[in-house]
């Protein structure tokens, strides 16, 4: 009499790999050029359970849009330059990512460090503007100059950030 085997019961009897087995194949994956049926082989696992175990690694770089970490999902993505944020699910190729976080990075160090006009001339500040504990006042208006470079560089960033999308878009086709 033939014996058929339950999926049921085979899947509740795989054993789940030890953090030995999960740290070794993760240092194979990413730092070899061994092929995945090679890496499952020695490994002694089903490519399947290979995928599973595998972490993404860390691409060094935060995400633009939150405070998540870039990664690459796999060594193909690593080796053309596509990274990724678990968090939201961004996707891009990481030198567009880095050239937006040098846009926003000099957006902020724009914004955060612009020097008061009232210090760099050298004139009083007026009684209506009260500067307490030596504090330079503050201004209300922006002068048209610092307008001008803030409206640009978010030109800037707002057409590179259209890019990206429609890139985006346009790859996943």
């Amino acid at each position: 009499m033939k014996e058929t085997i339950n999926p049921a019961e085979s899947k509740s009897d795989a054993v789940e790999p030890s953090d030995e087995v999960v740290t070794k194949a993760n240092e194979l994956y990413w730092h070899s050029e061994e092929s995945v049926n090679q890496l499952a082989r020695e490994l002694d696992l089903s490519k399947g359970t290979l995928y599973e175990i595998l972490a993404p690694l860390p691409a060094d770089l935060r995400c633009p849009r939150n405070d998540g970490e870039l990664s690459y999902p796999n060594r193909t993505a690593r080796d053309r330059g596509f990274v990724s944020c678990a968090t939201c699910g961004f996707e891009d190729e990481e030198d567009q990512v880095r050239a937006l976080l040098e846009l926003q990075d000099d957006l902020h160090a724009t914004e955060l460090g612009a020097p008061d006009q009232t210090a760099a001339t050298g004139s009083p500040a007026s009684s209506r503007d009260p500067a307490p504990h030596g504090a330079a006042p503050l201004r209300s208006d922006p002068s048209r100059p610092r307008r001008l470079e803030t409206l640009v560089v978010l030109s800037v960033l707002t057409g590179l950030t259209a890019g990206l999308i429609l890139g985006g878009l346009i790859r996943r086709r």
